[in-house]
């Protein structure tokens, strides 16, 4: 039997983490004679996952969960010299802490090697160092560069398999392929019905953006009027995370004063993620400095503008592995951002063909991860260094 272990433990409170996480579990249920423990952290200490984040997961009750990191590791741990066992790292934002990076590195190196006592291996698939900050921070690390831990790199070649959603994590690793983010694998499939109305069809500009970025200025609540007036087109300021409501209350009383903003307050995670595709899938540009409201938008056939007062690497580059190169906000409609969403407006199915793009890139990775967990043969070291 073959023991396989991953997490799907994110922000309680975005959706952004239960729909990356769902694409990364979808890859590994349903294989015969698998047994899948899926770390759930409903008791997580610090910030738990209630039933409303998983309630967009898509568990199909034939998992093994956990509730606890420890116990999810225990587990891992009690078999791992007895049944081929597979460790999968999370997908998503790999945050170092600022004490103990290197403890770190060597915490994912034994998850690397012990498995491979009984022909198990180490997985990581669509994840990203942390590329966003602000203030002076993110003017230091405007360029998106990223430095890790020895060990982390060395355990990284230990693993069967290594996929990245940004280049600059790529190249601090040294090693991997580049793949789109699980969040481009979801929601309707574009091969099945298209994506709806074209971008220049369509009567929105979704804005929505962090709490913790501050006010958009004054030359970029510019921009996007002037965006919205160009092409006819009604703004709505929305929240895709919960601790965002009360930042774009304000933001769209200074915005659009007299329109709500539409919030996420006690909705699940699944019924939230289908009231933002159906605003996603009415607007023609969603703009955002959160790189999953970007990314989501894109399933739903609108066009991401990125647009934030700090440097917004994470979403610019994230969206890129995507097959969507986005220009970052210049805070003129005659600089780079019209002429990209005059571009993207002109040509109806440019969202369209990338997202058709990221999900073949993403339905090639799931099938080499399947197969690896179907193997019998104990699997390869890595080979795929850069």
């Amino acid at each position: 039997m073959t023991r396989i272990f991953l997490s799907t433990w994110g922000q309680n409170d975005n959706i952004g983490d239960s729909i990356l996480r769902r694409g990364l579990l979808r890859t590994f249920q349903g294989i015969d004679g698998v047994e899948l423990h899926v770390h759930v952290g409903r008791r997580e200490p610090g910030e738990h996952n209630d039933e409303g984040y998983l309630s967009a997961l898509q568990l199909r009750g034939d998992e093994i969960l956990h509730d606890r990191t420890i116990d999810w590791l225990k587990a891992a741990a009690a078999g791992v010299f007895t049944e081929r066992t597979i460790m999968v790292l999370p997908a998503g934002e790999i945050v170092y802490p600022k004490i103990g990076r290197s403890l770190t590195g060597l915490g994912n190196l034994v998850l690397a090697l012990a498995p491979r006592l009984r022909g198990g291996t180490a997985l990581q698939v669509g994840a990203g160092v942390r590329l966003s900050s602000v203030g002076a921070k993110a003017a230091q690390r405007g360029d998106g560069s990223v430095t890790v831990p020895f060990a982390e790199r060395l355990s990284r070649r230990s693993m069967a398999m290594v996929a990245w959603r940004d280049s600059a994590t790529r190249a601090a690793f040294g090693v991997g392929d580049l793949l789109p983010d699980w969040a481009f694998g979801e929601g309707d499939d574009p091969l099945d019905g298209g994506l709806g109305p074209a971008p220049a069809e369509r009567e929105l500009l979704a804005v929505t953006t962090r709490w913790d970025r501050g006010m958009l200025s004054g030359e970029k609540l510019d921009l996007l009027r002037r965006l919205a007036d160009r092409h006819g087109l009604r703004l709505q300021v929305y929240s895709q995370v919960r601790r965002d409501r009360e930042h774009c209350e304000r933001l769209a009383a200074a915005l659009h004063p007299g329109t709500e903003p539409v919030l996420f307050e006690n909705q699940t995670h699944a019924v939230w993620e289908r009231e933002v595709r159906a605003l996603h899938r009415r607007s023609a540009l969603v703009a955002s400095d959160r790189a999953h409201a970007l990314i989501i938008g894109a399933t739903e056939g609108a066009i991401p503008v990125v647009i934030s007062n700090w440097p917004a690497v994470k979403p610019i580059e994230t969206l890129r592995a995507g097959g969507i190169r986005v220009p970052s906000d210049s805070g003129s409609a005659d600089g780079p951002v019209e002429e990209y969403v005059a571009a993207q407006l002109a040509d109806a199915s440019a969202i369209e063909r990338a997202v058709v793009q990221a999900r073949r890139q993403i339905s090639e990775a799931r099938i080499r991860l399947r197969a690896l967990v179907e193997a019998d043969a104990p699997t390869p070291v890595a080979s795929n260094a850069m």
